[in-house]
């Protein structure tokens, strides 16, 4: 499929899934583009059918934009100026089921050609093709965080990272259950894909994790950029005092460089606190071991299990996951509510997407959302409030509230009958985490 953005500027689309043979051959220039774009080191040709399983797998819809005025001498005679990519998956968000969403990624644009609209047009597009296919979310994870908010989106779950002081063993207040063991990654192949839909199950605010975050987790690639296999990787998994598997740990030394050597975490996923928790002590307990490095949600239980709290050192609060919401009452049915109560939301979007005023109505965990006139009877006595599409998306995983929305000056009163006794409609029980990046 091609699309003319502007007259020197052709865009190229095609579905992963759908190349076969000498077409595989795309797969690889795309993947190289985005790797430069990302200043990443180049991936293997010997890896590229790896690359084209990988992308069919997860439905990859990929865009490359080719300037057909570019220098003979510029890269950019035969090499995209731009890629994009988009694939669907799902987002825990809270309820019994979880939510499709649309993910974005592989998001480049060389330096000769910024700041000429060509990710506007590209985004637009792609999130009303995603409208279209009826999705009610897209999200995504962020290299660069001043640009996306001009399209709506808006951080939907932050992680901590920390650095866990761990000389002679970790010293919690409490004995945790459970057995650790040390093991051999491809024998334990088989067991990952159940524990990571059950961690996903049990992890509000996770999406779910692909083949290659299964490789990765395995230590079969270093990353995305070369699929290289991963070096002196070692890896534990927790069993509960039943047997069951509840948790699984990928975790590196950090080499002897540093005065305080530490263990590193790569990927953690849990059924439960207890397993993480179990994990952690057990990274922690290896000899000549300092330091841990690892991540965690921004209410982490571990600081309040520790025996000394200034054993855990925050080394930063980023943010993780992103969200556009595409249907407001489509998105807002779909995820869990721990309060009950009726609220009307005025709804402005720079795009054009959910504009609009929706009532919603929650009880029993769940909700009922329509869209509704500004002067519908049925809003009569009803709390209202006026937002953007952005204060929407943080809204949705109740990581911002509603009241700190309106103390700073970023939704408004439109009508306050009753608001005090509903403005806690989106809160949540814990902070949403995503172990998962794409």
């Amino acid at each position: 499929m091609t699309r003319e953005a502007a007259s020197h500027l052709k865009t190229v689309t095609y579905d992963a899934a759908e190349l076969h043979g000498e077409q595989q051959a795309l797969i690889g220039q795309f993947q190289q583009a985005t790797t430069i774009g990302f200043y990443e080191d180049q991936p293997d040709k010997d890896c590229m059918s790896t690359y084209a399983d990988l992308m069919g797998a997860m439905k990859l819809r990929f865009s490359m934009v080719f300037d057909q005025q570019a220098a003979p001498e510029s890269r950019h005679s035969t090499e995209p100026v731009h890629t994009y990519g988009s694939f669907p998956g799902l987002l825990n968000a809270g309820a019994a089921r979880p939510v499709a969403v649309h993910k974005i990624t592989a998001v480049t644009v060389s330096p000769t050609h910024r700041r000429q609209g060509i990710l506007s047009r590209q985004i637009v597009d792609d999130l009303r093709y995603a409208q279209d296919q009826g999705f009610s979310l897209a999200a995504l994870t962020v290299s660069e965080a001043g640009i996306y908010g001009r399209f709506g989106f808006e951080p939907a779950t932050y992680q901590t990272r920390f650095k866990l002081k761990c000389q002679d063993g970790l010293k919690l207040l409490v004995d945790l259950p459970g057995t650790v063991l040390d093991i051999d990654p491809e024998r334990f192949a088989p067991q990952l894909d159940d524990l990571m839909a059950r961690s996903f199950d049990r992890t509000f605010g996770s999406v779910d994790g692909t083949e290659h975050d299964k490789g990765w987790a395995l230590g079969r690639w270093e990353g995305w950029d070369t699929l290289s296999k991963a070096k002196n990787m070692r890896h534990a998994a927790y069993y509960d005092e039943t047997g069951e598997l509840g948790g699984f740990a990928a975790y590196k030394f950090g080499g002897w460089d540093d005065p305080d050597a530490k263990m590193v975490v790569h990927k953690l996923m849990a059924t439960n606190d207890v397993a993480r928790l179990k994990l952690l002590e057990y990274i922690a307990s290896h000899d000549l071991v300092r330091v841990v490095h690892a991540q965690g949600a921004p209410d982490d239980p571990l600081r309040s299990v520790l025996q000394d709290v200034r054993d855990y050192e925050v080394r930063s609060v980023d943010d993780v996951l992103w969200l556009r919401i595409l249907d407001v009452p489509a998105a807002f049915e779909a995820r869990g509510y721990h309060h009950e109560g009726r609220l009307a939301l005025s709804v402005g979007d720079r795009l054009g997407l959910v504009q609009g005023t929706y009532l919603i109505e929650a009880a029993g965990g769940s909700a009922r959302v329509k869209a509704v006139a500004d002067d519908a009877a049925e809003l009569a006595g009803v709390a209202r409030v006026e937002m953007s599409e952005r204060e929407l998306a943080g809204l949705y995983l109740g990581t911002v509230s509603l009241p700190q929305l309106l103390a700073v000056g970023r939704a408004t009163v439109q009508c306050s009958d009753s608001l005090e006794e509903n403005a806690d409609l989106f809160a949540v029980k814990r902070a949403p985490f995503t172990p998962y990046a794409f």
